[in-house]
């Protein structure tokens, strides 16, 4: 195969500069999906040197949109 042909720079440049407008006129807040929590686990753990590292794992579901939120699992 021949190796890919450079953009131009102005492209590079226009593409760059598209990408900002784009993030600037998005609506962060708009609704992308209902997100479910299913598990949130910690733990922390004590160093000998006084540090304490801490670990977080959330589990989360992403359902499209329209799509009723399933029921949380039980706690056993």
């Amino acid at each position: 195969m021949a190796p890919e042909k450079e953009q131009p720079l102005a492209r590079s440049l226009g593409a760059f500069f598209g990408h900002i407008v784009d993030a600037i006129a998005s609506d962060p807040d708009a609704p992308k999906g209902a997100r479910t929590e299913v598990r949130r686990r910690t733990e922390e753990e004590q160093r000998p040197d006084g540090v304490i590292l801490r670990r977080t794992v959330i589990e989360e579901v992403v359902l499209p949109p329209g799509t009723p939120a399933p029921k949380a699992p039980s706690a056993d």
